[in-house]
């Protein structure tokens, strides 16, 4: 039997977002000051990606806009939309190929959206690269189904105010 995964709670983007991780993953450095990296310690395969996206609502009410991006989303039949029941989190998963370095990669999409009181709606775009010959590997498929997981329950919260 496994021991069970120890996690940690990260905060992001000024905390306006957080969730958890596996505890000894890693933040790597990103190219993009706009979004953060982790990874497992001494890996070269499974790399999670994130950012944040403050959507404007215009006439709308936050739940009006967030049940037109999920809306929206539905129109693509190469996705996959849910709700998460525990976070009322909407979820919009896909999968791609895609060549980095002159290597194939498999990456895993999920973005992930819900109301922010007062007024707002956020949605974090998480993506999770690995070789693409690992992707049928067990600790791989394991690995990507509790990314999912965490990413599925992230929380988000307004804007910290900076005094």
């Amino acid at each position: 039997m496994r021991d069970p995964i120890r996690l940690d709670r990260v905060f992001l983007f000024q905390d306006q977002l957080n969730f958890l991780i596996p505890h000894d993953w890693l933040e790597g450095e990103s190219e993009d000051s706009e979004d953060y990296l982790y990874h497992a310690p001494e890996t070269d395969s499974g790399w999670l990606r994130v950012s944040l996206i403050t959507l404007k609502l215009g006439n709308e009410t936050p739940d009006e806009r967030l049940l037109r991006l999920q809306a929206n989303w539905l129109e693509d039949s190469n996705v996959a939309v849910y709700a998460e029941e525990e976070s009322g989190n909407i979820i919009k998963k896909w999968e791609k190929d895609s060549i980095e370095n002159g290597d194939l990669i498999h990456v895993y999409h999920w973005c992930v959206a819900n109301t922010v009181p007062p007024n707002f709606v956020m949605e974090a775009v998480f993506t999770y690269s690995i070789l693409d010959t690992r992707k049928a590997e067990p600790e791989t498929i394991e690995t990507v189904e509790l990314v999912e997981q965490l990413v599925g329950i992230a929380k988000f919260a307004p804007r910290a105010l900076i005094q």
